[in-house]
Protein backbone atom coordinates (compact mmCIF):
# COMPACT_ATOMS: atom_id res chain seq x y z
CA UNK A 1 0.00 0.00 0.00
CA UNK A 2 1.31 3.46 -0.87
CA UNK A 3 1.35 6.20 1.81
CA UNK A 4 -1.40 7.98 -0.11
CA UNK A 5 -3.73 4.97 0.31
CA UNK A 6 -3.32 4.79 4.09
CA UNK A 7 -6.02 7.31 5.09
CA UNK A 8 -8.71 5.50 3.11
CA UNK A 9 -7.50 2.20 4.55
CA UNK A 10 -7.86 3.68 8.04
CA UNK A 11 -11.49 4.53 7.33
CA UNK A 12 -12.09 1.03 6.06
CA UNK A 13 -10.47 -0.51 9.15
CA UNK A 14 -12.63 1.33 11.70
CA UNK A 15 -16.01 0.88 10.05
CA UNK A 16 -17.05 -1.67 12.67
CA UNK A 17 -16.57 0.96 15.41
CA UNK A 18 -18.62 3.56 13.56
CA UNK A 19 -21.62 1.58 12.37
CA UNK A 20 -24.61 0.58 14.45
CA UNK A 21 -28.27 0.96 13.49
CA UNK A 22 -29.32 2.28 16.92
CA UNK A 23 -26.23 3.84 18.51
CA UNK A 24 -23.64 4.30 15.80
CA UNK A 25 -22.27 7.53 14.39
CA UNK A 26 -23.05 5.80 11.10
CA UNK A 27 -26.40 4.04 11.10
CA UNK A 28 -25.65 1.81 8.15
CA UNK A 29 -23.36 1.27 5.19
CA UNK A 30 -24.84 -0.40 2.14
CA UNK A 31 -23.19 -1.73 -0.99
CA UNK A 32 -25.36 -0.70 -3.92
CA UNK A 33 -26.08 -3.51 -6.33
CA UNK A 34 -24.94 -2.65 -9.83
CA UNK A 35 -27.88 -1.98 -12.09
CA UNK A 36 -28.16 -3.31 -15.60
CA UNK A 37 -26.26 -0.95 -17.91
CA UNK A 38 -24.33 0.74 -15.09
CA UNK A 39 -20.53 0.95 -15.24
CA UNK A 40 -18.70 -1.84 -13.45
CA UNK A 41 -17.63 0.00 -10.30
CA UNK A 42 -18.26 -0.63 -6.63
CA UNK A 43 -20.70 1.85 -5.10
CA UNK A 44 -21.51 2.35 -1.42
CA UNK A 45 -23.99 4.47 0.49
CA UNK A 46 -23.54 5.48 4.13
CA UNK A 47 -26.05 7.18 6.40
CA UNK A 48 -24.98 8.96 9.56
CA UNK A 49 -27.08 9.20 12.69
CA UNK A 50 -29.59 12.03 13.04
CA UNK A 51 -27.95 14.76 15.09
CA UNK A 52 -31.34 16.38 15.70
CA UNK A 53 -31.72 13.83 18.49
CA UNK A 54 -29.20 15.76 20.61
CA UNK A 55 -28.88 19.21 19.05
CA UNK A 56 -31.09 21.83 17.45
CA UNK A 57 -30.84 20.89 13.78
CA UNK A 58 -30.53 17.85 11.56
CA UNK A 59 -27.23 17.11 9.80
CA UNK A 60 -26.68 16.27 6.15
CA UNK A 61 -26.46 12.54 6.80
CA UNK A 62 -25.83 10.88 3.43
CA UNK A 63 -22.48 9.83 2.02
CA UNK A 64 -21.57 8.05 -1.19
CA UNK A 65 -18.48 6.53 -2.74
CA UNK A 66 -17.58 4.79 -5.99
CA UNK A 67 -14.34 3.11 -7.03
CA UNK A 68 -12.97 0.11 -8.88
CA UNK A 69 -11.70 -0.95 -5.44
CA UNK A 70 -14.40 -2.15 -3.06
CA UNK A 71 -12.66 -1.01 0.12
CA UNK A 72 -11.99 2.46 -1.24
CA UNK A 73 -15.60 2.86 -2.32
CA UNK A 74 -16.79 1.97 1.19
CA UNK A 75 -14.23 4.23 2.85
CA UNK A 76 -15.21 7.18 0.66
CA UNK A 77 -18.89 6.77 1.53
CA UNK A 78 -18.15 6.50 5.25
CA UNK A 79 -15.77 9.47 5.14
CA UNK A 80 -18.36 11.68 3.48
CA UNK A 81 -21.00 10.79 6.09
CA UNK A 82 -18.50 11.40 8.91
CA UNK A 83 -17.43 14.80 7.60
CA UNK A 84 -21.04 15.95 7.40
CA UNK A 85 -21.70 14.64 10.89
CA UNK A 86 -18.79 16.60 12.35
CA UNK A 87 -19.56 19.82 10.48
CA UNK A 88 -23.06 19.97 11.94
CA UNK A 89 -21.84 20.55 15.52
CA UNK A 90 -21.80 24.13 16.66
CA UNK A 91 -23.39 26.14 19.44
CA UNK A 92 -24.51 29.62 18.32
CA UNK A 93 -23.93 31.03 21.80
CA UNK A 94 -20.29 29.93 21.67
CA UNK A 95 -19.65 31.86 18.46
CA UNK A 96 -18.69 35.52 18.32
CA UNK A 97 -21.57 37.64 16.96
CA UNK A 98 -20.30 40.92 15.55
CA UNK A 99 -19.93 43.01 12.41
CA UNK A 100 -16.41 42.85 11.03
CA UNK A 101 -15.66 46.46 11.97
CA UNK A 102 -16.23 45.71 15.67
CA UNK A 103 -14.34 42.43 15.94
CA UNK A 104 -11.73 42.30 18.71
CA UNK A 105 -9.84 39.56 16.84
CA UNK A 106 -8.17 39.17 13.44
CA UNK A 107 -10.59 38.03 10.75
CA UNK A 108 -10.89 37.69 6.99
CA UNK A 109 -12.36 40.90 5.58
CA UNK A 110 -15.85 40.59 4.04
CA UNK A 111 -14.72 42.25 0.82
CA UNK A 112 -12.43 39.29 0.10
CA UNK A 113 -15.30 36.86 -0.44
CA UNK A 114 -16.97 36.18 -3.79
CA UNK A 115 -20.70 36.16 -3.12
CA UNK A 116 -23.45 38.10 -4.88
CA UNK A 117 -23.82 41.26 -6.95
CA UNK A 118 -25.46 44.49 -5.84
CA UNK A 119 -28.25 43.86 -8.34
CA UNK A 120 -28.95 40.44 -6.85
CA UNK A 121 -29.26 41.90 -3.37
CA UNK A 122 -31.93 44.29 -4.69
CA UNK A 123 -33.99 41.43 -6.15
CA UNK A 124 -37.35 40.85 -4.49
CA UNK A 125 -37.23 38.08 -1.88
CA UNK A 126 -33.49 37.52 -2.31
CA UNK A 127 -32.63 35.47 0.80
CA UNK A 128 -29.15 36.82 1.57
CA UNK A 129 -27.89 40.11 2.95
CA UNK A 130 -24.88 42.01 1.61
CA UNK A 131 -21.79 40.94 3.51
CA UNK A 132 -19.79 44.01 4.43
CA UNK A 133 -18.00 45.56 7.39
CA UNK A 134 -21.34 46.42 9.02
CA UNK A 135 -23.06 43.04 8.62
CA UNK A 136 -23.58 41.18 11.91
CA UNK A 137 -22.60 37.52 11.58
CA UNK A 138 -21.21 34.83 13.83
CA UNK A 139 -17.50 34.07 13.55
CA UNK A 140 -15.44 30.98 14.32
CA UNK A 141 -11.67 30.57 14.71
CA UNK A 142 -9.53 28.96 12.02
CA UNK A 143 -5.94 29.10 10.78
CA UNK A 144 -4.73 31.00 7.72
CA UNK A 145 -2.09 28.48 6.71
CA UNK A 146 -0.12 30.59 4.24
CA UNK A 147 0.84 32.82 7.19
CA UNK A 148 0.30 30.35 10.04
CA UNK A 149 -1.83 32.87 11.95
CA UNK A 150 -5.16 32.31 13.63
CA UNK A 151 -8.01 34.24 12.08
CA UNK A 152 -11.78 34.22 12.25
CA UNK A 153 -14.15 33.43 9.39
CA UNK A 154 -17.95 33.49 9.19
CA UNK A 155 -19.37 30.42 10.89
CA UNK A 156 -21.80 30.07 7.98
CA UNK A 157 -18.80 29.17 5.78
CA UNK A 158 -17.55 26.45 8.14
CA UNK A 159 -20.49 24.60 9.66
CA UNK A 160 -23.12 22.80 7.62
CA UNK A 161 -26.05 22.94 7.65
CA UNK A 162 -25.80 26.41 9.14
CA UNK A 163 -28.83 28.49 10.06
CA UNK A 164 -28.62 32.18 10.87
CA UNK A 165 -30.60 32.22 14.09
CA UNK A 166 -32.67 35.34 13.43
CA UNK A 167 -31.42 36.97 16.64
CA UNK A 168 -29.28 39.67 15.13
CA UNK A 169 -27.37 37.52 12.64
CA UNK A 170 -27.74 38.19 8.91
CA UNK A 171 -27.87 35.28 6.44
CA UNK A 172 -25.02 35.82 3.97
CA UNK A 173 -24.37 32.57 2.09
CA UNK A 174 -25.90 29.26 1.05
CA UNK A 175 -25.09 26.36 3.35
CA UNK A 176 -23.38 23.62 1.31
CA UNK A 177 -20.49 21.27 2.00
CA UNK A 178 -17.84 22.51 -0.45
CA UNK A 179 -14.40 22.29 1.15
CA UNK A 180 -15.25 19.65 3.74
CA UNK A 181 -13.08 16.52 3.99
CA UNK A 182 -12.37 13.58 6.29
CA UNK A 183 -9.11 11.61 6.44
CA UNK A 184 -6.80 9.99 8.98
CA UNK A 185 -4.33 12.90 9.07
CA UNK A 186 -4.80 16.64 9.13
CA UNK A 187 -2.66 17.10 6.01
CA UNK A 188 -4.63 14.53 4.01
CA UNK A 189 -7.95 16.07 5.02
CA UNK A 190 -6.70 19.59 4.31
CA UNK A 191 -5.48 18.69 0.82
CA UNK A 192 -8.81 17.09 -0.09
CA UNK A 193 -10.72 20.03 1.35
CA UNK A 194 -8.69 22.67 -0.50
CA UNK A 195 -8.82 20.71 -3.75
CA UNK A 196 -12.60 20.53 -3.58
CA UNK A 197 -12.80 24.32 -3.29
CA UNK A 198 -10.46 24.59 -6.29
CA UNK A 199 -12.61 22.15 -8.27
CA UNK A 200 -15.86 24.02 -7.55
CA UNK A 201 -14.28 27.39 -8.34
CA UNK A 202 -13.01 26.06 -11.67
CA UNK A 203 -16.28 24.49 -12.72
CA UNK A 204 -18.45 27.48 -11.82
CA UNK A 205 -16.14 29.93 -13.58
CA UNK A 206 -15.95 27.72 -16.68
CA UNK A 207 -19.72 27.34 -16.74
CA UNK A 208 -20.79 30.87 -15.89
CA UNK A 209 -18.28 32.48 -18.26
CA UNK A 210 -18.97 29.93 -21.04
CA UNK A 211 -15.38 28.83 -21.45
CA UNK A 212 -14.59 26.08 -23.98
CA UNK A 213 -11.68 24.21 -22.36
CA UNK A 214 -9.25 21.82 -24.07
CA UNK A 215 -10.16 18.14 -24.49
CA UNK A 216 -7.97 15.58 -22.75
CA UNK A 217 -7.01 12.95 -25.33
CA UNK A 218 -8.49 9.68 -24.10
CA UNK A 219 -5.98 7.63 -26.07
CA UNK A 220 -3.19 9.12 -23.94
CA UNK A 221 -4.65 8.12 -20.56
CA UNK A 222 -2.83 5.73 -18.27
CA UNK A 223 -3.85 2.07 -18.34
CA UNK A 224 -5.77 2.48 -15.08
CA UNK A 225 -7.76 5.49 -16.24
CA UNK A 226 -8.31 3.95 -19.67
CA UNK A 227 -9.86 1.00 -17.86
CA UNK A 228 -12.18 3.37 -16.00
CA UNK A 229 -13.30 5.05 -19.22
CA UNK A 230 -13.90 1.65 -20.82
CA UNK A 231 -16.19 0.68 -17.95
CA UNK A 232 -18.44 3.60 -18.87
CA UNK A 233 -18.23 2.85 -22.57
CA UNK A 234 -19.13 -0.79 -21.96
CA UNK A 235 -22.37 0.46 -20.40
CA UNK A 236 -23.30 2.25 -23.62
CA UNK A 237 -22.13 5.76 -22.77
CA UNK A 238 -19.43 8.02 -24.16
CA UNK A 239 -17.05 9.96 -21.94
CA UNK A 240 -15.26 13.25 -22.48
CA UNK A 241 -12.59 14.74 -20.24
CA UNK A 242 -11.92 18.48 -20.24
CA UNK A 243 -8.97 20.34 -18.76
CA UNK A 244 -10.56 23.08 -16.66
CA UNK A 245 -7.38 24.05 -14.81
CA UNK A 246 -7.36 27.77 -14.07
CA UNK A 247 -4.74 30.40 -13.23
CA UNK A 248 -3.18 28.58 -10.26
CA UNK A 249 -2.12 25.60 -12.40
CA UNK A 250 -3.49 22.94 -10.04
CA UNK A 251 -4.77 20.07 -12.23
CA UNK A 252 -8.56 20.17 -12.50
CA UNK A 253 -10.57 17.84 -14.70
CA UNK A 254 -14.22 17.88 -15.78
CA UNK A 255 -15.66 14.48 -16.74
CA UNK A 256 -18.80 14.40 -18.87
CA UNK A 257 -20.86 11.33 -19.70
CA UNK A 258 -23.21 11.32 -22.66
CA UNK A 259 -26.03 8.93 -23.55
CA UNK A 260 -27.92 8.79 -26.83
CA UNK A 261 -30.62 6.42 -25.56
CA UNK A 262 -33.67 8.57 -24.69
CA UNK A 263 -34.45 6.61 -21.53
CA UNK A 264 -31.03 7.42 -20.04
CA UNK A 265 -29.65 10.78 -18.82
CA UNK A 266 -28.45 12.88 -21.74
CA UNK A 267 -25.53 14.46 -19.88
CA UNK A 268 -23.93 13.84 -16.51
CA UNK A 269 -21.07 15.89 -15.03
CA UNK A 270 -18.41 15.51 -12.33
CA UNK A 271 -15.02 17.07 -11.65
CA UNK A 272 -11.98 16.78 -9.43
CA UNK A 273 -8.81 18.69 -8.61
CA UNK A 274 -5.55 17.23 -7.35
CA UNK A 275 -1.85 17.99 -7.54
CA UNK A 276 -1.44 14.83 -9.61
CA UNK A 277 -3.11 14.68 -13.05
CA UNK A 278 -3.58 10.93 -12.88
CA UNK A 279 -5.44 11.23 -9.59
CA UNK A 280 -7.55 14.19 -10.72
CA UNK A 281 -8.70 12.22 -13.77
CA UNK A 282 -9.46 9.11 -11.72
CA UNK A 283 -11.39 11.02 -9.09
CA UNK A 284 -13.46 12.84 -11.71
CA UNK A 285 -14.44 9.52 -13.27
CA UNK A 286 -15.30 7.94 -9.92
CA UNK A 287 -17.48 10.94 -9.06
CA UNK A 288 -19.08 10.60 -12.49
CA UNK A 289 -20.32 7.15 -11.51
CA UNK A 290 -22.08 8.60 -8.45
CA UNK A 291 -23.66 11.43 -10.43
CA UNK A 292 -24.80 8.97 -13.08
CA UNK A 293 -26.63 6.95 -10.47
CA UNK A 294 -28.34 10.11 -9.21
CA UNK A 295 -29.21 11.19 -12.75
CA UNK A 296 -30.73 7.83 -13.64
CA UNK A 297 -32.86 7.87 -10.51
CA UNK A 298 -34.05 11.43 -11.11
CA UNK A 299 -34.90 10.73 -14.74
CA UNK A 300 -36.85 7.61 -13.82
CA UNK A 301 -38.72 8.92 -10.79
CA UNK A 302 -39.12 12.70 -11.03
CA UNK A 303 -40.96 14.90 -13.54
CA UNK A 304 -39.17 17.04 -16.08
CA UNK A 305 -38.18 20.52 -14.95
CA UNK A 306 -40.79 23.01 -16.09
CA UNK A 307 -39.07 25.62 -18.24
CA UNK A 308 -39.45 29.38 -18.06
CA UNK A 309 -37.23 32.21 -19.23
CA UNK A 310 -35.43 32.60 -15.90
CA UNK A 311 -35.35 28.92 -14.90
CA UNK A 312 -37.15 29.70 -11.67
CA UNK A 313 -37.98 26.01 -11.17
CA UNK A 314 -34.30 25.11 -10.85
CA UNK A 315 -34.05 25.51 -7.10
CA UNK A 316 -31.84 22.74 -5.72
CA UNK A 317 -29.17 20.16 -6.53
CA UNK A 318 -31.63 17.63 -7.89
CA UNK A 319 -33.12 20.20 -10.26
CA UNK A 320 -29.69 21.09 -11.65
CA UNK A 321 -28.90 17.45 -12.40
CA UNK A 322 -32.41 16.61 -13.61
CA UNK A 323 -32.44 19.43 -16.18
CA UNK A 324 -29.61 17.82 -18.14
CA UNK A 325 -31.08 14.34 -17.97
CA UNK A 326 -33.49 15.45 -20.72
CA UNK A 327 -32.06 15.26 -24.23
CA UNK A 328 -33.96 18.39 -25.24
CA UNK A 329 -31.86 20.49 -22.85
CA UNK A 330 -28.44 18.98 -23.55
CA UNK A 331 -27.64 21.73 -26.09
CA UNK A 332 -27.39 24.19 -23.19
CA UNK A 333 -23.92 22.70 -22.59
CA UNK A 334 -22.72 22.64 -26.22
CA UNK A 335 -20.26 25.50 -25.63
CA UNK A 336 -18.17 23.28 -23.34
CA UNK A 337 -17.16 21.00 -26.19
CA UNK A 338 -16.46 23.56 -28.93
CA UNK A 339 -12.69 23.86 -28.47
CA UNK A 340 -10.43 22.18 -31.03
CA UNK A 341 -7.53 22.20 -28.57
CA UNK A 342 -6.37 18.89 -27.10
CA UNK A 343 -4.12 17.86 -24.23
CA UNK A 344 -1.82 14.83 -24.25
CA UNK A 345 -1.62 13.26 -20.78
CA UNK A 346 1.99 12.29 -21.43
CA UNK A 347 2.87 15.98 -21.51
CA UNK A 348 1.17 16.83 -18.21
CA UNK A 349 3.56 17.15 -15.27
CA UNK A 350 2.41 16.07 -11.84
CA UNK A 351 2.83 18.56 -9.00
CA UNK A 352 2.50 15.85 -6.34
CA UNK A 353 5.57 15.06 -4.24
CA UNK A 354 4.64 11.63 -2.87
CA UNK A 355 3.62 12.39 0.72
CA UNK A 356 0.79 14.35 2.27
CA UNK A 357 3.18 16.62 4.16
CA UNK A 358 5.09 17.54 1.00
CA UNK A 359 1.90 17.93 -1.03
CA UNK A 360 0.45 20.23 1.61
CA UNK A 361 3.58 22.37 1.43
CA UNK A 362 3.34 22.48 -2.37
CA UNK A 363 -0.31 23.50 -2.27
CA UNK A 364 0.33 26.25 0.27
CA UNK A 365 3.32 27.55 -1.70
CA UNK A 366 1.23 27.79 -4.87
CA UNK A 367 -1.41 29.81 -3.07
CA UNK A 368 1.11 31.97 -1.22
CA UNK A 369 2.75 32.99 -4.51
CA UNK A 370 -0.68 34.09 -5.75
CA UNK A 371 -1.32 36.00 -2.49
CA UNK A 372 -4.31 33.72 -1.96
CA UNK A 373 -5.27 33.05 1.67
CA UNK A 374 -6.03 29.45 2.59
CA UNK A 375 -8.11 29.15 5.75
CA UNK A 376 -8.55 25.80 7.48
CA UNK A 377 -10.91 24.99 10.34
CA UNK A 378 -10.60 21.70 12.22
CA UNK A 379 -14.21 20.66 12.95
CA UNK A 380 -13.43 17.15 14.21
CA UNK A 381 -15.69 16.07 17.05
CA UNK A 382 -14.13 14.28 20.04
CA UNK A 383 -15.71 10.92 19.24
CA UNK A 384 -14.37 10.98 15.68
CA UNK A 385 -10.92 12.14 16.81
CA UNK A 386 -10.70 9.18 19.21
CA UNK A 387 -11.07 6.90 16.19
CA UNK A 388 -8.06 8.50 14.54
CA UNK A 389 -9.91 10.60 11.98
CA UNK A 390 -9.76 14.32 11.21
CA UNK A 391 -12.38 16.52 9.53
CA UNK A 392 -11.30 19.84 8.01
CA UNK A 393 -13.23 22.67 6.37
CA UNK A 394 -11.29 24.76 3.85
CA UNK A 395 -12.22 28.33 2.95
CA UNK A 396 -10.43 30.12 0.11
CA UNK A 397 -11.62 33.76 0.22
CA UNK A 398 -12.26 35.06 -3.28
CA UNK A 399 -12.67 31.66 -4.91
CA UNK A 400 -15.97 31.39 -6.72
CA UNK A 401 -18.62 29.32 -4.91
CA UNK A 402 -20.94 26.69 -6.32
CA UNK A 403 -24.55 27.53 -5.47
CA UNK A 404 -27.80 25.66 -6.02
CA UNK A 405 -30.84 27.43 -7.42
CA UNK A 406 -30.26 29.32 -10.67
CA UNK A 407 -31.29 32.71 -9.31
CA UNK A 408 -28.93 32.21 -6.38
CA UNK A 409 -25.80 31.67 -8.47
CA UNK A 410 -22.93 33.84 -7.28
CA UNK A 411 -22.27 36.92 -9.42
CA UNK A 412 -19.94 38.74 -7.04
CA UNK A 413 -16.20 38.69 -6.58
CA UNK A 414 -13.47 39.19 -9.16
CA UNK A 415 -12.45 35.75 -10.42
CA UNK A 416 -15.58 35.11 -12.49
CA UNK A 417 -15.06 38.38 -14.35
CA UNK A 418 -11.26 38.33 -14.77
CA UNK A 419 -9.73 34.84 -14.75
CA UNK A 420 -11.11 33.69 -18.16
CA UNK A 421 -9.59 36.75 -19.84
CA UNK A 422 -6.27 36.15 -18.08
CA UNK A 423 -6.24 32.67 -19.63
CA UNK A 424 -7.02 33.94 -23.13
CA UNK A 425 -10.77 33.29 -23.20
CA UNK A 426 -13.30 35.97 -24.20
CA UNK A 427 -14.83 35.93 -20.74
CA UNK A 428 -17.87 37.91 -19.73
CA UNK A 429 -18.62 41.49 -18.73
CA UNK A 430 -21.31 43.20 -16.71
CA UNK A 431 -22.88 44.17 -20.04
CA UNK A 432 -22.97 40.63 -21.48
CA UNK A 433 -23.88 38.97 -18.20
CA UNK A 434 -23.05 35.38 -17.34
CA UNK A 435 -24.34 32.12 -18.80
CA UNK A 436 -28.14 32.28 -18.81
CA UNK A 437 -28.48 28.50 -18.42
CA UNK A 438 -28.35 26.74 -15.03
CA UNK A 439 -25.26 24.70 -14.27
CA UNK A 440 -25.56 20.89 -14.35
CA UNK A 441 -23.46 20.17 -11.28
CA UNK A 442 -24.56 17.93 -8.39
Amino acid sequence: MSPLDAPLQRLYDIVEYLVDERLGIIRHVVEIKRESGAPNLFTFYAKACDTAAFRKSRNFSDGGGASIDRGHAMAKAVGEAVERYCASFYEPDDLLLSPFKCLPVKAISPDMFALFSEQQYLTTHFPYHPFNRDTPVRWTPAVEVTSGEQCYVPAAMVFVPYHADGHGEAPIVQSISTGLACHSTFEAAAISAVCEVIERDAFTIVWQSKMSPPHIMLNTLSCANTDLVCRFRDSGASVELLNITLDHGIPTVLAVLRHTAPELPALVFAAAAHLDWETAIRKSLEELALTLRLGKSLKAHTPRIQMDSNFTKVVDKSCHVRLYCDHGQSHFADFLFESSRTVDCNELASLAMGSFQEDMTTLIDIMRKRLQPVVLADVTTSDIRELGLVVVRAVLPGFHPLCFGHRLRALGGLRLWTVPQQLGYPGITQETGDNCFPHPYP
